[in-house]
């Protein structure tokens, strides 16, 4: 998983690639700071660090990943400083799956458990006001990311060395299993 995704940085030109959103979080930020919600142009900016390689945690045979992340916003391309930043730990449910002899995951869903105020150039408040919208920019943006490059998978020699075609994952209280998937198939039913 660390190679996979290491920290990274993501920068969105929100107006452009999600408009719907860039026009809920001025509104959202309309709430906390009016001066600061008319400060967002077309050219509001987003920007999404990835600190840490996410964690892995296993309970009662469920998968989770959680990681942490910055997330700025920008009142412009030109802004030099943020309108504000966020401090967010978010977690998302890991799902396994097998692909002839790849184990691939697959981040489903995005909570924000926590979102605090790093800093803020509009004033102090409280950023759970805005952690629908903030939540919903992760999941649009650095979701798709990270499975794309999760899609690649990570081979599992050991299936083809054995003689299998594939293997199967399954999740137990404790860990992930790979078993090779079974070679024999029924054959049909002959009448007679």
């Amino acid at each position: 998983m660390a190679a996979m995704l290491p920290p990274e940085e993501f920068i969105v030109l929100l107006d452009s690639v999600l408009p719907e959103i860039a026009r809920r979080l001025k509104s959202s930020i309309g709430l906390i700071n009016e001066k600061a919600a008319d400060k967002l142009g077309s050219t509001q900016i987003v920007k999404i660090l990835t600190q840490d390689t996410p964690e892995f945690f296993m309970d009662q045979g469920h998968a989770r990943v959680a990681q942490l992340i910055v997330l700025e916003v920008f009142a412009s391309s030109e802004a030099l400083r943020p309108l504000f930043t966020l401090g967010i730990e978010a977690s998302s449910e890991a799902q396994f799956y097998t692909k002839s002899d790849e184990l691939i995951l697959n981040l489903n869903n995005i909570s924000s458990d926590r979102i605090q105020l790093m800093n803020s150039g509009i004033g102090w408040f409280q950023p759970d006001v805005l952690k629908n919208i903030i939540t919903e920019i992760i999941l649009s943006v650095l979701l798709p990311n990270q499975n794309g490059k999760l899609r690649s998978g990570v081979p599992v020699s050991v299936v083809k060395a054995l003689g299998f075609k594939a293997a199967e994952s399954s999740l137990t209280k404790d860990g992930l299993v790979l078993t090779p998937a079974s070679l024999w198939k029924p054959s049909s039913t002959v009448s007679q």
